[in-house]
């Protein structure tokens, strides 16, 4: 009876088998000739008995997108389902399915395909939400991987989209294993400081180093504190500040700039004033014999082909023992010995041997110095803060060094550490918090912590002011801020330099002017050619444009300054215009009275109440009444420091502030020391004159 039971049973399930792989091999016959229709239903007839193999063909047909029934997510479910039945069934049914040519080889065939498909059908979408969807529904896909990190990225740039604390903190906690993760982290730390510290109050910053003491914005912190705290820079404010933080960054430059104001007019009773007034001066043992000498302008002068410093009496400071010198700066100068460069002080003290085979002035406490060939960084007692493996390093800016090898540049500190790991073909320096950097022909922007808040992708960027920056990009011009928001578009074949607030754009030859905001305060309709890029700046509130051979004088609202009768007109200054009458120029008031006669080639614009004029191409100085102050008789004249460099023939002199040759014509070069004293010099011949007392102080044998 068991064994005649057991016989039905079987032949009952080979006859319910046969029938329904009757349908399944009929839905594989359907699907080789295409028919989607019959094979779905031939498929889905026999789902419930034969799950792997049905699930298998409705799986193909629902990845195939030659029908209608294409479905992606309908064919990851039917492979699914195949796969985790097909694992459980007998090894008969797999035997037979083999025969259909379904094994665990082609299944895994089919869910690559499927992957490979949803896959390129998301990899360009830059929402969050899709790439989450991929990652939970193809789990087995070997794509997922790739998948996270698009994921990552677009949930990155979202973050840097909103840019905000939360939003960044978000990032992290929702993506911790992002390969953005670190530049995300410092992004966060920089935005925590911005938005802790918006409203640019001293109590903002405090509170914010108090929280914040191991920040990498500590030092901007610490500066902006220091820069609040004394505004106008009195002795008030550097007192206060350095009773308030005895320890702060700043403080000893606090006290030396106090010290430098209080002493401005130095003697000994404003010395003993100072002392008395200011009892905690930590520099008391410098007070008296460092005043006195760093009071004291130093100047190079030779005796018996050996180099030493005189002061601006003519007294002998450092006595000629050098083979070179150079100027003082912070308290140091670099000498030369047997071909080798070291430091003295003012005392003629060498504190820092004769080791370098070139030396640079002290800047900030540093001085650039060069062995071999390669560049490195000292400090004020010689200690090696940059390694020598530069070919070349810049002056400092904003506590950063550009330092140069093989092509490349990096950012350094001066005690060496990197910026950052990145190396680029152009490097410019740090001004207030940011650079510009670039690689292969592109820039951007790069703050202190070494990180792009605007994204290399400029041709050209140029610091303006304000904050703002002029770019280039695909051949045309806009503004754009630090953040790297636009604030003009990108419209413009050219933009000038910020002043009075306007700044020229340029348009298909045509130029106009827009403020910090883009918006068009003088249309773009004047001629342009290119000059103008560095000419056409507002001075004491009037820019000139040239309009044909004619000269257009506009404000700063646009308005066109001109007058009857008059051919041409120049830059106003000091309430005077030069005005063109006649083929001659001369001088009119701002309502267009001639005020100087129009007799001159020339006329320039006032400053400081004399201007230049030319006759018979010869240059000379009038005041604004018209009067000569120096007759028309030179090549050219240039107003400085209260004097006039006069030149003729190729040679420099110097006249006074009434016209009164005080040197003669005779130098190849002119350089003011300071206020009164300045050297002149010709060829190997070295004069040094105070130009006030007319004395000459010292100069070098005839």
């Amino acid at each position: 009876m068991k064994i005649k039971a057991a016989g039905l049973s079987f032949l009952a399930f080979f006859i319910f088998y046969n029938c329904f792989a009757d349908k399944l091999e009929k839905g594989f016959e359907r699907l080789h000739v295409y028919d989607y229709f019959n094979a779905r239903e031939y498929f889905s007839q026999s789902l419930e008995k034969k799950t792997a193999g049905a699930a298998y063909g409705l799986s193909v047909i629902f990845s195939l997108n030659n029908n209608p029934f294409y479905n992606l997510d309908s064919a990851r479910h039917y492979i699914v389902l195949c796969d985790q039945s097909f694992r459980n069934i007998p090894k008969k049914e797999k035997d037979y399915y083999q025969t259909l040519g379904i094994n665990m080889i082609s299944i895994s065939a089919q869910k690559d395909s499927i992957c490979s498909r949803a896959f390129h059908s998301i990899s360009a979408s830059q929402d969050v939400n899709t790439f989450n969807s991929f990652i939970r529904d193809f789990s087995f896909c070997s794509d997922v991987t790739n998948a996270v990190k698009l994921r990552n990225a677009v949930a990155f740039k979202e973050a840097k989209t909103k840019n905000t604390a939360a939003a960044w903190k978000n990032f992290l906690n929702t993506y911790p294993g992002a390969k953005e993760y670190a530049e995300a982290s410092n992004r966060l730390t920089q935005r925590v400081y911005e938005e802790a510290t918006a409203d640019n109050k001293i109590t903002s910053f405090e509170n914010y180093l108090r929280q914040n003491p191991a920040s990498p914005y500590r030092a901007e912190a610490e500066n902006a504190v220091y820069a609040l705290s004394v505004p106008h820079k009195t002795i008030e404010e550097y007192h206060s500040y350095v009773k308030k933080y005895p320890a702060g960054r700043h403080a000893e430059e606090a006290w030396r700039e106090l010290f430098k104001i209080f002493t401005k007019d130095y003697n000994e009773q404003v010395l003993a004033e100072f002392k008395k007034r200011f009892p905690d001066y930590p520099f008391k043992d410098e007070l008296a014999l460092d005043f006195e000498l760093q009071r004291s302008l130093f100047l190079p002068f030779s005796k018996n082909d050996q180099w030493g410093f005189i002061n601006e009496e003519g007294k002998e400071m450092v006595k000629p023992a050098f083979d070179e010198v150079a100027l003082f700066s912070e308290g140091l100068a670099a000498v030369q010995k047997n071909g080798k460069y070291g430091y003295i002080n003012k005392s003629g003290t060498l504190v820092i041997p004769y080791l370098y085979d070139d030396a640079e002035a002290f800047r900030n406490n540093t001085a650039i110095v060069t062995i071999n060939d390669k560049s490195g960084l000292i400090g004020r007692n010689g200690e090696e803060l940059i390694l020598f493996m530069y070919d070349n390093l810049s002056d400092p800016a904003d506590g950063f060094y550009v330092a140069a090898s093989n092509e490349k540049s990096v950012y350094v500190t001066k005690t060496g550490k990197k910026l950052n790991e990145l190396a680029f073909d152009f490097a410019g320096d740090f001004k207030d918090g940011y650079a510009i950097a670039g690689t292969d022909g592109k820039s951007g922007l790069l703050n202190h912590t070494g990180n792009f808040c605007v994204e290399q992708q400029y041709d050209e960027l140029l610091f303006l002011s304000n904050g703002l920056l002029k770019a280039k990009q695909n051949n045309h011009w806009g503004i754009i801020n630090s953040k790297g928001e636009t604030v003009t578009p990108f419209i413009y074949d050219a933009i000038g330099d910020f002043s009075n607030n306007r700044v020229l754009a340029v348009k298909n030859k045509k130029c106009g002017f827009i403020d910090e905001h883009g918006k068009t305060i003088i249309p773009v309709t004047y001629p342009f050619h290119e000059s103008l890029i560095s000419t056409a700046v507002f001075k004491n509130g009037y820019v000139v444009l040239k309009q044909k051979l004619k000269s257009v004088v506009l404000d700063s609202t646009g308005t066109k300054i001109s007058f009857p009768g008059i051919e041409d007109i120049g830059l106003p200054s000091e309430n005077l215009i030069p005005v063109k009458k006649n083929k001659k120029w001369g001088y009119a008031d701002m309502n267009g009275r001639i005020k100087i006669p129009c007799t001159f080639e020339y006329a320039g614009a006032f400053d400081n109440n004399v201007a230049k004029i030319k006759l018979k191409k010869k240059t000379g100085i009038i005041n604004r009444t018209g009067a000569k102050v120096i007759p028309a008789i030179h090549e050219d004249i240039v107003y400085t420091n209260h004097f006039f460099i006069v030149k003729n023939s190729g040679k420099s002199g110097v006249a006074s502030g009434n016209g009164t040759m005080v040197l003669p014509c005779e130098y190849d070069r002119i350089e003011f020391l300071s206020e009164k004293i300045i050297s002149a010099s010709a060829g190997d011949f070295i004069l040094y004159t105070n130009i006030v007392s007319g004395k000459t102080i010292w100069k070098t044998k005839d």
